[in-house]
Parts: structure tokens; sequence; C-alpha cells
């Protein structure tokens, strides 16, 4: 049996959960709930935990399947050093800011959400993996040139003695 790369669970987990709280956030501020300013910060949240989230991690092993547009996104996530990298630190953002998202009823299933991520990155981080780029591969072989066709193309048959009459 193979290993398990909790890294790319908890991706996927906590882009579902970014939507969760973002839908939430947005019910929370368009029906002007009581404390509809946590509606907010479940919105702001929610953007900044996708354009993290958004670009998947190297595999250890195997081919790595990239989203659309990735490499947007993974030129964010490598400036960010050691706070986007370690999967520890991910643990303790996800943590943080679930704690918010739990005092509203609307938000409330984004902060259940956000803290299974942590729990799931804090494995992850236990195992040892981390974030690493995917880079783009780069092809030296040159441009593809198409050797010459070693056959003539077929003809048509000559023609046979009884058909000249």
């Amino acid at each position: 049996m193979g290993k398990i790369e909790w890294s790319m669970w908890a991706n996927e987990q906590a882009l579902v959960s970014s939507a969760v709280a973002l839908l939430g956030g947005i019910l929370a501020v368009a029906g002007q709930f009581k404390y509809w300013q946590l509606g907010a910060y479940a919105i702001a949240v929610s953007l900044l935990v996708a354009i993290l989230e958004y670009p998947r991690g190297k595999r250890q092993k195997g081919h790595t399947v990239e989203r659309k547009f990735q490499f947007c996104f993974t030129a964010v996530v490598r400036q960010g050093r050691l706070l986007t990298r370690n999967y520890f630190v991910r643990f303790v953002f996800y943590l943080v800011i679930s704690v918010a998202c739990c005092f509203h009823l609307s938000t409330l299933l984004g902060g259940l959400c956000f803290m299974i991520t942590s729990v799931i990155y804090m494995v992850a981080a236990i195992k040892g993996e981390e974030w690493i780029p995917v880079e783009p591969v780069e092809d030296s072989s040159g441009p593809a040139v198409i050797p010459e066709p070693r056959k003539p193309p077929p003809r048509k048959p000559p023609p046979s003695p009884s058909n000249q009459l």
C-alpha cells in the first residue's frame, strides 16, 4: 500500500472550506445580520485562503496535475517562503482563522471546515511534508524536425496493355 500524501487532501479541503466560508460570509453581509462584520471577515479570509491554496504542490511520487492558471498563484506562494511552505505554520493559521468564523451562525460551517483543514495540515506537518512548487518542464531537445520520407508516395498503377487499345 502506498504512502498517503496528507497535504493533497488538506489542499482540497482548504479550497472547499474557503468556498463554504465565502458563501456564509456573503449571506451574513447581504442579510445585514447582527455582527455582520464577522461575515465580512469570512469573505476576506476565504479569498486569502483561495489565493494561498489554489496552486497545488508537487507530489512526492508520481505526476502532479496542475490547476489551470496555477503558475500565477505559485509565484505569490513561493514569495512567502517559510510562512507559506511549512505545513505547521498553515496548521496554526487555519486554527486561528477558524475561531472568528465560529462566532456567527452563517459562517459556523466554514469555521468548522477550517478546523478540519487545520487538523489535516497538522498530520501532514508531523509526517514531514512540505509545499514544493511545481516547476514547468523545459524541453531541451530543440524544435521538432520531421524526417524526410524514405519511400515515394503511392502512385497509380501503370496502365495495362489491354487498356491501351
